[in-house]
């Protein structure tokens, strides 16, 4: 079976040409060979498409490609996996089911709620809008796509102690995740200049990732509007785990696009490596 592209013409070009010299234009040559995780946002490719470009720009050949997404619509249980091979205007990017489906194993195994749902990545951006960046970084690559909602911190520690098991030379985490949506239209503002609100909060949310302070990180953002909350902590504990180096690429923001500053979203491009 295959996912069919549920954004492209909205967040990203329709039309395979246009859309590959876009993503093109967001790639730089600029490899490092030891990155082994990733933080990239997933907004259109116009507000933060530049910055994601930065990130897989960096990211070595690897075989494969775990990628945590959130879960908007909350369809299905809190771990939600997908066999299916994932399809774009530049192709098709094959699902590495034998390494999923081990995966799912393990997560089973420990008790934590786990399902393969189709339903679940049906409707959901937050791992489609990697593949187009996978597509033209990469010379061969397969993926394994999880949707995350509702955990515990123990939760996430567990999911972490789980998929570092997998991570190694071959295998690349790719955490898709924006920061802090702050205005009206999102419920979330605070008194003061928004610019230097935003930038306030999510530099505080960053500084826990780049400490590697998982718990705290996961209690500073449950009371943000960061979508990843769930992948972020996942990350970030497993960074603590194997020792990685963290090193913030580029924080960028909506508004820095737009100039609207009443309703604008952080997106933060983030590599770990040993």
């Amino acid at each position: 079976m295959i996912r069919k592209p549920i954004v492209s013409g909205s967040f990203y070009p329709s039309e395979e040409k246009e859309l590959a010299e876009k993503v093109q234009g967001f790639l730089i040559n600029e490899k490092k060979e030891n990155v082994f995780g990733a933080i990239v946002p997933h907004a259109g490719y116009d507000f933060s498409g530049k910055t994601a470009g930065k990130i897989y720009s960096l990211i070595p050949e690897k075989k494969d490609f775990i990628i945590l997404g959130v879960n908007h619509s909350g369809i299905g249980k809190k771990i939600s996996m997908s066999l299916e091979d994932f399809k774009t205007p530049l192709g098709i990017a094959k699902n590495n089911k034998g390494l999923g489906e081990e995966i799912f194993n393990k997560l089973k195994h420990s008790e934590l709620e786990v399902e393969f749902d189709e339903n679940a990545h049906e409707q959901e951006h937050s791992i489609e809008v990697q593949i187009p960046f996978l597509q033209n970084s990469q010379d061969r690559f397969k993926i394994v796509p999880i949707l995350l909602k509702d955990l515990k911190y123990e939760e996430c520690k567990k999911i972490a102690e789980i998929i570092e098991e997998f991570i190694d030379e071959n295998v690349c985490l790719i955490v898709s995740s924006d920061f802090t949506h702050y205005g009206k239209s999102y419920g979330f503002v605070k008194d003061g200049d928004a610019k230097q609100n935003i930038e306030k909060i999510d530099d505080m949310l960053i500084f826990e990732i780049l400490k590697k302070s998982s718990k705290s990180f996961f209690t500073r953002a449950l009371k943000s509007t960061v979508c990843g909350v769930y992948a972020l902590t996942i990350i970030t504990e497993i960074a603590k785990i194997k020792n990685w180096k963290v090193e913030k690429i580029e924080y960028t923001n909506s508004g820095e696009v737009t100039g609207n500053w009443e309703n604008v979203v952080g997106y933060a491009g983030i590599v770990f490596e040993l």
